[in-house]
């Protein structure tokens, strides 16, 4: 992997989310990103199977095994989530658990006790009170990921959350920030935050880096890589 951006001394990393084969997966390792997403949401149109899933792991982890493999799940039940997570070789699970659902704190506990993984819960913000409600769960959430709230839909919807809504907010532990980002605006997106003071640790991206649902442009999962690169310059 390249060098680690900094905005100030905190570095900002890149999750590209939605992989649905193999093969994208090392692509989009090779663009030096920091972690990756693959959707166990039936409906989505990045649902993978277990199955492939697994096959995606073991790719990452053969070629960069620091790269953090997360498995994104909404309100899955324990058989479902079996079927992810049961297969024995480490290789072929995943190192995060993202929920983006509505994942009561207990459960979000339960999970990460059942599998021994760390908790990424994600949050969709309708409003700067959404933000501050985050900051009061006691959930044992190892990072938060905060997309835009747009209703019936649960993430990749291309849509940004206003910035202005991040202003005299008290963001404590790491975040991702998440929701209509693309290598033309992610730059401009962290400056504008720096500005006011906020440093997501990372930044997260979906569908503004695709063909179509589920086909990612390799150009441009490249393009933003190097755009959060370059955007404490």
């Amino acid at each position: 992997m390249g060098e680690i951006p900094t905005m100030g001394s905190v570095p900002v990393q890149v999750k590209i989310c939605g992989l649905t084969t193999p093969r994208q997966a090392q692509a989009v390792v090779a663009c030096g990103v920091q972690a990756i997403g693959v959707i166990a949401v039936a409906g989505s149109p990045r649902w993978v199977p277990p199955p492939v899933s697994q096959a995606i792991w073991t790719v990452v982890q053969e070629q960069n095994p620091s790269v953090e493999r997360v498995l994104v799940v909404a309100d899955g039940d324990d058989d479902q989530l079996d079927v992810y997570l049961a297969a024995q070789d480490n290789r072929q699970r995943p190192t995060v658990l993202q929920l983006h659902g509505q994942e009561q704190p207990e459960r979000c506990r339960q999970l990460s006790q059942r599998w021994g993984l760390p908790i990424w819960k994600a949050h969709r913000i309708g409003s700067p009170e959404d933000l501050r409600t985050t900051q009061q769960r006691r959930d044992g959430a190892a990072a938060r990921l905060f997309d835009a709230h747009v209703p019936r839909q649960l993430g990749g919807t291309g849509q940004q959350l206003p910035l202005a809504w991040f202003g005299n907010q008290r963001l404590s532990g790491p975040w991702w920030l998440a929701g209509g980002l693309g290598p033309d605006n992610v730059a401009a997106t962290l400056q504008q935050l720096a500005t006011m003071g906020v440093r997501p640790d990372g930044v997260d991206a979906s569908s503004g880096l695709e063909h179509v649902p589920g086909r990612k442009d390799l150009r441009r999962c490249a393009a933003f890589v190097a755009a959060v690169r370059g955007a404490g310059v």
